[in-house]
């Protein structure tokens, strides 16, 4: 019985953040109409900030995080999140936003052919 219940959990959850993603197009190509990309970005990581500040709090999460991992996190939270984000959103400007998403979705076989390009055996 527990173990339904956590299926039906993580289904839900995983639903909720593909709806969640899909969505993201559409409504930042919406909001560029009023607002430049990089007000927005700040706008939403702000927001995404506040959440997660939130969570923590209320769940009395301790976040523990070495100095040494603290670099590490920055520039993988500029490669990882902001650049893809403001090249995202740029390009909201002039295709529209299915055509965004399409080439998203292209993101995986990009990724296993730079990894077979740059971890080749030499």
């Amino acid at each position: 019985m527990i173990a339904s219940k956590v299926k039906f959990a993580a289904s839900f959850y995983a639903i909720m953040s593909i709806s969640f993603w899909g969505i993201s197009f559409v409504s930042t190509k919406a909001v560029l109409d009023k607002l430049d990309p990089y007000t927005l970005l700040v706008l939403r990581f702000g927001i995404g900030a506040l959440f997660l500040l939130v969570l923590l709090v209320l769940k009395r999460y301790p976040l523990n995080i070495p100095l040494k991992y603290i670099p590490h996190l920055i520039v993988l939270g500029i490669l990882g999140v902001f650049i893809h984000q403001v090249i995202q959103a740029t390009a909201l400007l002039t295709i529209n936003a299915s055509a965004a998403g399409w080439i998203i979705s292209f993101s995986p076989v990009f990724t296993v052919i730079l990894s077979v390009f740059f971890c080749m055996k030499r």
